[in-house]
């Protein structure tokens, strides 16, 4: 990979002082792109470089929402209002891994796309070998503006050494919470028959708790009228442990005053959560636990079903297409943690943006970016989206609320998939986590000094 990294900023190196030696033959534009009511873009046309995924619907979708629905509409109606606003065209170009493909026009120089979107994971390599823009040095957009393009945390994955490289349309409804994982749904027809207490319940009252949840696996697993079992959780063995790692309070990483860091996977309190979770997948209530997610959870099969963000109510296989009446909740919190404290992590965020090097001008692609992802009208505060939340998918407003702050900095962490900073989790389950996190050390803290150090030293610099 150092090879392939150091080639590849030889390229880009090469291709710089390239663009430098022509600049004299360049047309300066006749505006000022720092002054957007001075703009007239001719009729250029600007291309945006779209992946086509799970989560974007493919073509059939505008700004990755489903076509013939209102936030489509809305889209469509945007487009087409910074169209005229600017005298240019917007066209969309789908193409299997947007990333990959600005990639190769850095490389060798052609210009592709005026900006891309892109799940981040297909980023996190690219970033660190300087192909896009650091947004954060653009006049036209406010990279840390956390409201609008998403928070620190929710940015991690694609920053680097100082720079953010892309951002997330956060003022777009639905946009950064579908990139969150380690989440409960609740069977709440499941619960009616049990006669137990509900999960969200014991969430609201402060009372979801490693207890508490001790007593859901051990006494929510039943036979429906079939006679089939219905087991109280299905879940996967990593997945679980990943989201048991920060449930007793620890943060991911704290930079130490020395410039050292401290990484929360290896604390005592962790350990505790790691053992806990050991004792659950081998202990009493193992019987009453089924490997998977979501399919097993949609046919019934279980109480709880853990399962990502993006699985509540993105497409007809999501939960909200499948459960007429569910709910949501976190993990649950360990003793040394406060009252509601939980952490949700992400692999990916799968709307971000980023501008390539070979955008033949960064200031006005990202005004136009700016423009673009804009609130929409009728969706300009949390309240309106949270109420479009509770009146299409959520029948109990503690279920909406909870989605909706899913992303929120309190709570969002970036674990690292691409570099091997998640591989051990599942171990946890099956052997000693002692063991576990002891073999894995090594591994652990080398590859988060090189990877994710520096963001949070980003993180450090331009929020803190």
């Amino acid at each position: 990979m150092k090879k392939v990294i150091s080639l590849l900023l030889c390229f880009v190196f090469t291709f710089l002082l390239f663009s430098c030696s022509s600049e004299e033959d360049e047309i300066v534009p006749a505006y000022d792109s720092t002054v957007s009511d001075q703009i007239d873009l001719d009729g250029k046309t600007f291309i945006y470089g779209m992946v086509q995924d799970y989560f974007f619907e493919g073509a059939d979708s505008t700004l990755g929402y489903i076509n013939n629905t209102e936030f489509a509409d809305l889209a469509a109606k945007r487009l087409r209002e910074v169209e005229d606003k600017y005298n240019c065209s917007i066209e969309m170009k789908y193409v299997t891994r947007a990333g990959e493909a600005a990639y190769h026009s850095v490389l060798t120089g052609d210009y592709e796309f005026d900006f891309i979107q892109e799940e981040s994971f297909f980023l996190v390599d690219y970033v660190i070998a300087n192909i896009f823009t650091d947004l954060a040095t653009l006049d036209n957009m406010e990279a840390t503006d956390e409201e609008k393009w998403g928070n620190r945390y929710l940015l991690a994955s694609t920053m680097w050494n100082g720079g953010i490289y892309g951002v997330i349309p956060a003022l777009h409804p639905l946009r950064t919470q579908n990139s969150m994982s380690s989440v409960f749904a609740v069977n709440e027809n499941h619960i009616a028959t049990l006669g137990q207490t509900d999960p969200r319940d014991y969430y609201e009252n402060g009372e979801w708790t490693y207890d508490t949840f001790t007593n859901v696996l051990t006494n929510y697993t039943f036979n429906n009228l079939s006679g089939d079992k219905v087991y109280s959780m299905a879940a996967s063995r990593g997945w679980f442990t990943r989201g048991m790692a920060l449930s007793n309070g620890d943060e991911y990483l704290t930079l130490n005053d020395d410039g050292s860091f401290s990484l929360g996977f290896y604390s005592d309190t962790a350990l505790d959560a790691f053992n806990q979770t050991f004792e659950w997948w081998n202990g009493p209530a193992a019987s009453n636990i089924i490997e998977g997610g979501l399919d097993q959870f949609v046919a019934g099969q279980s109480v709880l079903g853990l399962i990502d963000a993006y699985q509540i109510l993105s497409g007809t296989t999501s939960v909200a297409y499948n459960v007429d009446n569910f709910g949501l909740v976190p993990f649950p919190s360990g003793p040394n943690a406060e009252p509601g404290w939980y952490k949700s992590f992400y692999e990916a965020a799968d709307f971000t943006i980023c501008i390539p090097l070979t955008a033949p001008d960064a200031e006005v692609s990202a005004l136009i970016i700016d423009a673009i992802y804009e609130p929409f009208e009728g969706y300009e505060t949390d309240e309106a989206v949270l109420e479009y939340l509770s009146r299409n998918y959520f029948l109990d407003e503690r279920d909406s609320k909870f989605f909706f702050e899913l992303s929120d900095k309190d709570h969002a962490v970036y674990i690292d998939h691409a570099h091997s900073l998640s591989g051990f989790f599942g171990d946890i389950t099956t052997r000693s986590a002692t063991a576990v996190l002891q073999g894995a050390e090594s591994l652990q803290f080398t590859n988060t000094e090189k990877y994710i150090l520096p963001q949070y030293q980003t993180i450090a610099e331009l929020y803190e």
